[in-house]
């Protein structure tokens, strides 16, 4: 059996996989998991891990270079053992040291690239300390062996959109930030997430970061379980791409309470009348979803 369990954050991913003794983790949270309101169930997914008796992951995958997904990563690695990770983006270990200096006069997106730096590099530092393998993931990845029955395959942009970030960061990194191009690359940074594929005994999963559907809608097709991107934004998806797909269940990981239209009622109404079970992971008062306080969502496929 596979199980999936979409933790709840609160505004963030994490996803953990389990079959058989194989363990992973598809993103890592957020620093915090933000303010709760009474009743809530949000939980850190190091903290997850701990009471879910969980001491060794065999992959991690960071989709992307925000916060909301990387920012838990380094408790992650204080919590368990991790053996490998995927990530779109390992500057030279030179630069793993370095203090981000983006200046406040900078655009905002460029800004949030320095805020996010500074909590990834010190956990690539103990992830090297710690004798983890470090995988850079810049295009495609076909007929992965994951455990068993278990495949995956990563989709991604054209590795041109991965040189180009890598070479801002890099200069970022060494003291040269051009705010032009740390923009660009800020901009552009939901659509470069990593996109996983999962098959297990002829059911699909869909782990599609934070990667806006207009990016990769041409590719879609029917999947069992759909996480959707971006906290079901409404740049999530559309109607066509929910129809392509077709899952039999969609889960919104986002938190509650936001006033920012995550997620989208008609993201929810596209995928109710593609699937008709559609679940968040925080309690999200949206037509569709039940509302409920959860500490994870869990998918298990026999």
């Amino acid at each position: 059996m596979l199980q999936i369990d979409f933790i709840n954050v609160g505004s963030g991913d994490a996803a953990l996989l389990r079959v058989n003794d194989y363990a992973a983790l598809i993103d890592c949270g957020n620093v915090t998991v933000g303010e709760c309101r009474p009743g809530s169930a949000r939980i850190m997914a190091a903290d997850f891990l701990r009471e879910e008796g969980i001491t060794r992951l065999d992959l991690v995958v960071l989709t992307h270079l925000h916060r909301d997904h990387i920012g838990g990563f380094q408790a992650v690695l204080e919590a368990v053992q991790v053996c490998e990770v995927w990530t779109n983006y390992l500057p030279d270990a030179a630069l793993w040291d370095a203090v981000p200096d983006i200046p406040e006069s900078y655009p905002k997106k460029a800004r949030g690239l320095g805020k996010s730096l500074g909590v990834y590099l010190p956990a690539l530092c103990l992830a090297r300390a710690q004798g983890v393998r470090l995988r850079e993931v810049t295009h495609p990845l076909r007929d992965l062996v994951l455990a068993g029955e278990l495949a995956a395959e990563v989709e991604c942009l054209a590795e041109d959109v991965y040189r180009r970030q890598h070479d801002a960061l890099d200069e970022a990194l060494q003291g040269r930030p051009d705010a032009q191009a740390l923009q660009a690359v800020g901009a552009a940074l939901n659509e470069a997430s990593l996109r996983l594929r999962l098959t297990y005994h002829g059911q699909s999963v869909v782990l599609a970061g934070d990667a806006y559907g207009a990016c990769w809608q041409e590719e879609a097709r029917p999947c069992t379980v759909f996480k959707v991107p971006h906290h079901g934004s409404d740049k999530a998806l559309g109607k066509e791409l929910a129809q392509r797909l077709s899952p039999e269940i969609s889960v919104i990981s986002c938190g509650a309470y936001r006033e920012d239209g995550r997620p989208d009622p008609a993201v929810v109404s596209w995928l109710r009348e593609a699937s008709g079970e559609v679940y968040c992971t925080d309690a999200c008062e949206v037509p569709g979803l039940s509302g409920e306080n959860h500490r994870a969502v869990t998918v298990r496929l026999a």
